[in-house]
């Protein structure tokens, strides 16, 4: 069973698009049926079946069934467009790194025990450690990150 969709296309029950048709198209496809008559592979009654099948088709999965037992020709059909997708345009965030996650975990739980532990033992130099953490994690993340970049004399030699 189809249902449509906010895109003006159809959905069938396993979730798959389809393209919905016009006018051009079903020109078409009665012109490939003419087409497959004047050979004699469809009689006159054949035909005026399913020319009426194309007037009623509204999706190019239901044309293309029209012609399943028969050779070619059949309708030529646009090719669906693909739009490409825009990650910014999408609905979910990318995933977030691992140092990323781990350098706010250091920041959000070091923080208040060294806090903590400046207050209770006056060593408020700890509070230098849940910050360090987080940018010594993201200076390595970035070196990993890095393309290695060879100079001229690591290139192999050029035959001319």
């Amino acid at each position: 069973m189809s249902s449509d969709d906010r895109d003006g296309r159809n959905s069938d029950s396993d979730g798959a698009f389809e393209l919905l048709i016009g006018t051009p198209e079903r020109q078409r496809a009665l012109e490939a049926l003419e087409t497959h008559m004047t050979a004699r592979r469809l009689n006159t009654s054949e035909y005026e079946r399913r020319a009426e099948a194309c007037d009623r088709a509204r999706t190019q999965s239901e044309l293309l069934r029209i012609f399943a037992d028969l050779p070619a020709p059949h309708p030529q059909l646009p090719p669906p467009v693909v739009q490409a997708v825009n990650p910014a345009d999408s609905d979910s965030a990318p995933p977030m790194p691992p140092t990323v996650l781990a350098g706010c975990l250091t920041l959000g739980l070091g923080l208040p025990v060294a806090i903590v532990l400046g207050y209770v033992y006056e060593s408020w130099w700890v509070l230098a450690v849940p910050v360090a953490v987080p940018v010594v994690m993201a200076y390595v993340e970035q070196l990993r990150a890095r393309p290695i970049r060879r100079g001229p004399e690591s290139d192999p030699p050029t035959s001319q």
